[in-house]
Order: C-alpha cells, then structure tokens, then sequence
C-alpha cells in the first residue's frame, strides 16, 4: 500500500470513529509532551461536574460544563458510580489540616488558561479520582477499550511499558507522577469560557469522566454501580491489593494478620486476608461500627487503641500465641520474649492515617497516623511482612535494632501493590462471586446533587464509604 493509500485508510478509520460519536468535525488539541496527541472526535456534550475553581476554603461548586474534542489516547466515560475518597475530601469540602467549616466559594476564576508554571489552586478543576461507568467515546490511538464496555477509571494508572512496569510495579507506574498542574490539560469549558481541568487525569466527581488509556481498565460484570463503585474504589483496590495481590508481599493461608485501620481500606484488607485464608484475622480501630463491621466481613478479633493504650502490641502479640502449638519450640511454636521474638503477627497492614478534622465518633490515639504506624511495625512478629498504605503527617521513629536486626520486612507502595490490568478485573469477580462483600462497605450512597453532604459524613467519618452515582 503507497503513502496515498495509508493516508486514505487513516481518514477512513477516523471518519468510522466520528460516526460512532456523533458525526462532529475533526479537531486537534495541544497537550502535555508526556500526552503526545492525534486528531480525535467527540461531540459538544454539556455535563455536570463538581468543580474546585480558585484559592481559599468552600471552592468546590456544581457546574456545568461543555465537553471538549478528545485526542489520541483519550476515553470519554459516562460516570455510574464514584468512591468519594478520604484522601480527596480537604480538596472537595476547602478544609485545610485539621479544619473546620468551610466559607463561602470566592469570586469566579478568570477565563484565561493558566500559563506555564500553573498552580491547581488557580486553575477549575473537577474533582475525584476513580470511578465506574461506561465508555462513550475513544481517541483514534485507543486499543484498551470500546464504545459500549463498562469500565474503571483507576486511581492508579498502568502502562505497561515505562520503567516501573516493565518491572514488575506497575502499582508505581511513571505515569502516575505526571498529574501536576503542568500535565494537566483541559477537557471542559464552563459557560464563562474558563477550561476546566481534572484531578489526576480523572475527576470522578462529574456526570462524564475524560481518562487517558492508562487509567482506564475494562471490567466485565453485570453488578449494580454502587457495588461497583465500592470494589473498583481506590480504597478498596489497595486493601484487597495489600493483602491478595502479592506485589508487595504474599499473605499465606494460615497465618495471623493484624490490619490497623478499618476505615473503608482496612476493611477491605480484613476481606482479603480472609479470602487469602489467614486463620487469624485483628481488626484495630477506635471506631465501634467500623469494629463491629470488621468482625462481620472476617475479622476473628476487633481491638480499640484507645483502651488498649500501651499494651496493644502485648495484646496482638499474646493473640498470635494462642494460634499452633503456642511456645514449644521443637513443635513449631513461636518464641515469646526478646528482640528476635516469634511472637506477632505474620502480616501486618496498616490502614489508619492521618485525620484531616476531628472525627464525630471516636477518634484515635494519634491525630497524625504516626503512632498507628509504629505499632503496626512493632506488632510484626520476626520474619513478618509489614504493608503501609496510609497518609501520615510527620516522621516515623522506630527503635534502631528492630529495624536493623529485627527480621521484619517493610513495603511501602501506591494502591497496596495492586497491579490495575491484573488485579482489578479479579476483584470484580470477587464480588460478583460473593467473596467481597461490597454492600456491607458503602453505607452511604448518593446521586450528584447530594455529593457534598456525604462528603462530610465521609471526613467526619460518620459512615464507612460513601458512593455517589449520577
């Protein structure tokens, strides 16, 4: 075939795809050098999004806005369900570390693109990142997914060919770094004019997601949205990533497992650890029904730090010894006292972070999620693997000799080591299969219009996840 003919083809698969979306002109549109882009179609869809547009506290609106043309690699997903996420929540609700209420949204943003050297505080944004829904337009360079396929937009994304994936990380996949201001590029106008932007290449917090391909896994099932939304949520994939995934450290059946945190990650890790086959699983968390809910989806224990106090790494310790044949050695036993002690939990993951307010129900011992991280580590029998997934403020200090010498084995990792192309389809069939229990998690779902209100029961932690659905 001659050059002519290449050319011809390439207008003909280009002119398929913009019947497929609506008949509109082709367009191009400037990106990040990491976004290279070609010709792609989309028709001038209005949706609605919750936006973060300008500095100061209360900034984050209902919208409307105009979707721009798509490009290259490029997919336009009609949102059915979003986890509004922890981490997420100072950003959508204004509140800074440790704040209260938030003040009336500040005057509109001007309508000019930011330039070189942006800030997202200057720029609109929408906000979330992560979702479910269902593919409603592709860029000509897409090949992951089709028009019509449900997927999951991932809050972690995975190319498969940078350095990190090719080795096996795909949970710290390069292209996660280029979500700052500058890579950002616009997918919206609001009616002013002004772009509009997305956090992390996703915001979940709209009617209609614009995701690159990499963060965009197709995902085959017929479960409701809120289910969905639970499972294929960021929380989720790292606990069920921390504990069935093997990426970082592989939990084996038998053994004794202490999840410290059992927010909507942790409890999503108590139901990996009992679908890897821990016999001995210790739920850690201040909360009563976080407490009580860890026990009704695997949990064998539930401790409170807070009446525990200094003796919550004796209590996990002394639980690990009543499991096997306790402390004869020549049988298999576990070693009770000293630095090199047996005694401890086989797999720790830690899931309690820090607070960016203070909670309406019990709060913890430590405000900054230090103190629930040096536990965890403590806690950790010889020869143990410890997995942090949490947000802390401040440095952890550990004492220098169990660090050194004590035999545990620290990971450290984006979304629990979850590996998005392999493990997030296989959470899906755990919930469609009944190992995941979803419905128990996400004790608060909302359509669009109510996404704030449950935002706040979210960072007070008054329920364990909330979903917003569209």
């Amino acid at each position: 075939m001659n050059t002519k003919d290449n050319k011809l083809s390439r207008r003909g698969l280009l002119k398929k795809g913009a019947a497929a979306v609506g008949g509109a002109a082709l367009v191009t549109q400037s990106a990040s050098p990491a976004f290279a882009q070609s010709a792609a179609v989309v028709t001038a869809r209005r949706f609605r999004g919750w936006v973060s547009r300008g500095t100061g506290p209360g900034r984050t609106t209902l919208q409307e806005m105009t979707l721009r043309p798509i490009t290259g690699r490029q997919v336009v997903v009609r949102t059915e369900a979003t986890n509004l996420c922890y981490s997420n929540a100072g950003a959508v609700l204004g509140l800074g570390q440790n704040a209260g209420p938030a003040a009336a949204p500040p005057a509109a943003a001007p309508a000019a693109a930011a330039p070189a050297g942006r800030r997202l505080n200057d720029m609109a944004v929408i906000q979330g990142h992560g979702g479910v829904g269902v593919v409603e337009a592709v860029g000509p360079d897409v090949r992951r997914v089709r028009v019509g396929d449900r997927v999951c937009v991932s809050g972690t994304p995975q190319c498969g060919s940078c350095y990190q994936c090719l080795r096996g990380r795909a949970d710290v996949c390069q292209f996660l770094s280029r979500i700052g201001a500058d890579d950002l590029m616009p997918i919206a106008d609001l009616r002013d004019g002004t772009p509009v932007f997305e956090n992390s290449h996703i915001g979940g917090l709209a009617e209609v997601m614009v995701a690159f391909e990499e963060w965009v896994i197709p995902i085959f099932t017929k479960a409701a949205p809120a289910d969905l939304g639970m499972v294929c949520g960021c929380v989720s994939v790292a606990g069920l990533g921390a504990s069935t995934s093997g990426t970082l450290a592989t939990l084996r059946p038998g053994s004794v497992v202490a999840v410290v945190g059992c927010g909507p990650l942790g409890l999503s890790a108590v139901q990996g650890a009992r679908i890897a086959g821990a016999s001995t699983i210790v739920a850690i968390e201040p909360i009563r029904i976080r407490r009580e809910l860890a026990l009704k989806v695997g949990a064998t224990h539930a401790l409170d730090p807070n009446v525990e106090g200094d003796k919550l790494v004796d209590r996990v310790r002394a639980i690990s010894m009543a499991t096997g044949p306790g402390d004869r050695y020549w049988a298999g036993g576990r070693d009770t006292g000293g630095r090199r002690s047996g005694s401890g939990a086989d797999f720790v993951i830690e899931a309690a972070g820090a607070a960016t307010v203070t909670p309406k129900l019990e709060a913890g011992p430590d405000p900054t999620g230090i103190l629930p991280m040096q536990q965890a580590y403590q806690m950790c029998a010889t020869g143990g693997d410890v997995v942090t997934t949490s947000l802390v403020r401040g440095n952890v200090t550990l004492p220098g000799l169990l660090f050194a010498l004590g035999g545990i084995s620290h990971h450290g990792g984006q979304a629990g080591g979850a590996n998005a192309l392999r493990d997030i389809p296989r959470f899906v069939e755990m919930l469609d299969t009944g190992q995941y229990n979803g419905k128990a998690l996400a004790t608060r779902v909302v359509p669009l219009d109510e996404m704030i209100g449950a935002y706040e029961e979210v960072i007070y932690r008054s329920t364990v996840t909330a979903i917003m659905t569209p």
